[in-house]
This record gives C-alpha cells, structure tokens and sequence, in this order.
C-alpha cells in the first residue's frame, strides 16, 4: 500500500477545513435571513456579524499575546478587510431582497473568479480536471438559479457583485497565509470591518428583541469559526483546488430551509445541487490521489511586503 505524501496529506486536510468552513457559512446564511425576515437593517446584521465575531475570537487573540499585532503587512490587512466588508454588505442585502437559495446560487460564481484569480495573480497551475469539475460545478448553479425563466432585476446584481469580491478577499488571505497566522488574520479582519460598520449601523439601529439577539450573535459565532477554517483551508492547499467545495453550500442551505423553516426545494434546487455535489466529490477524490507537487512559491501580484 503506498504511503500518502505530505502535499497529499495537506489537500485531504484543506478539503476537511473547507468543508467545514461551507457548514458554517450555510449556518450563517441561515441567520441571517432569519434576521432579515424580522425587519433588521442589513447594515446593523452585517456589524452584528462582525463585531460578535471579534468577540468570539478575543480569547484567542489574548492568549496568542502582543505578537499578534506585530506585522509587517497592515496595507493588506487593511485592503482584505475593505473588500471583505464590502462583500459581506452586498451579499446581506441581497439575503434581504431575494430568496436564501437564490442569493446562495447567485454567490456561488465565487470558485469561477478564484480560479481565473489564482492563475492570473497568485501563478498556480490549474489542471484540465479541475477545470472541468469547476465549469461542471457553475452549470448546477445555473441550473438553480434558471436565469432563463425569470426577467432578471436589480437585486441580483448583489450577490454576483458580491461573488467577485468574495473571490478577490480569498486570494487576498491566500496571499496573507504565505506570512500571516490564522489568528492575526482573522484578529485584524475583525477589528478593521467593525471600525468600517459602526457608523452605518448607528444610523438604522433598532433593538433587538432576545431572539434577534441570540440569532446575531450566533452569525458572528459561527461565521468565524468558517473563516478560521477557511484560513485554515487555504494554509494547506492552493486556492483553486478548495475553492470549488464552496458549492457544498446549497445543499446544506437547502437542508437547513427544510429543516428549520420548513421550505421544501424545488426540483431544479435538488438537481441543480446533486450536479454541484457530484462535482465536488470528484475533486475530494481525484485531489486525494494527485502527484506529489508544490504549492507556487511566491505571489506574483503580491510579493511579500
């Protein structure tokens, strides 16, 4: 029996951290639109997001001690954070305007953006495989989403805006783990958007009933317990490998819709997500038994500062 190499080891441990991160997300999601269908602003669930999030990861920060603020590299910091912030805003309200699966679907060009991303700027080498798996996985979005039989509005445009700046922060922290901990990533991303979400929420703050408060908090929670696994993800394996198992998301939110707020899928959801999963299970499989190769050494759009 042939022994598994370390870049093996390393994929199969960014596919379980990734994995993990998409059930967070979906619980998020969930939360989120809970929030929404109550009448909270997007504004104040996008800081509640945020700041209970920095909260969640304080003990962490506190027991990793003052070198989690020593780095070289604040501008980056800064710049994932204004892009992160900016992602998460746009997606919200698009949770606040459309339907949880179709925001879901929407956002689900993400892996399409990473992939053309991380060959164009972070120099990696991206197989004909896994290019197939991605296309593969993008067509079960559309087959979701069934642009074709509906007028497209306004609100749509969110979420693929959206899509765009999510995938531009993950090549931003893909970049940040080539120097950066998990901690001091996800410490300064949360100091960084609460200092950009405060005022917005102030202007259209109401309060919560305990409910709403409980469902807040719990989005901050467990959105970054998926961020740190998300990191986490990306330490081990290049960004357009694990990028593509974001499409488990859709059947885990229309699990969550079923189960909890007793939405029943469509059949295009439920064969729209069977070909998303199928794509996903073929890269866990065929990542799992690739030649050993080396991640690319350095970024070429960003060399370390």
């Amino acid at each position: 029996m042939t022994e598994a190499s370390p870049q093996q080891t390393n994929n199969l441990r960014a596919i379980l951290w990734m994995v993990l991160a998409v059930l967070c997300f979906a619980g998020m999601s969930l939360f989120v639109k809970q929030a929404s269908n109550v009448g909270i602003h997007p504004f104040q669930y996008v800081f509640a997001r945020i700041f209970f999030g920095l909260v969640a990861i304080l003990p962490f920060t506190v027991i990793a001690g003052p070198s989690v603020f020593r780095t070289e590299r604040h501008g980056r910091h800064l710049i994932r954070s204004v892009v992160g912030v900016s992602a998460m805003t746009l997606l919200f309200f698009g949770f606040s305007r459309l339907n949880m699966t179709e925001t879901v679907a929407l956002s689900f060009t993400v892996p399409f953006f990473v992939t053309l991303g991380a060959v164009m700027f972070l120099g990696e080498r991206i197989r004909g495989r896994r290019i197939a798996a991605t296309v593969v996985g993008f067509l079960g979005v559309l087959i979701v989403a069934e642009p074709w039989k509906q007028d497209l509005v306004w609100a749509q445009a969110l979420p693929l805006l959206a899509a765009v700046l999510m995938a531009t922060a993950f090549l931003l922290i893909k970049d940040l783990t080539r120097t950066e901990t998990t901690i001091r990533i996800v410490t300064f991303q949360g100091l960084w958007m609460s200092a950009f979400m405060v005022v917005p929420a102030v202007l259209v703050w109401q309060m919560p009933s305990l409910q709403v408060w409980l469902i807040l908090i719990g989005a901050g929670f467990i959105a970054t317990a998926g961020q740190w696994a998300m990191v986490l993800a990306a330490k081990n394996a290049e960004a357009s490998m694990i990028m593509p198992f974001d499409y488990l998301r859709l059947p885990f939110v229309a699990l969550l819709e079923l189960t909890v707020l007793g939405v029943v899928p469509e059949l295009a959801s439920l064969a729209g997500g069977a070909v998303i999963a199928a794509a996903a299970i073929y890269m866990a499989r065929r990542e799992a038994r690739i030649r050993p190769r080396a991640l690319a050494a350095e970024s070429k759009m960003f060399p370390k500062a």
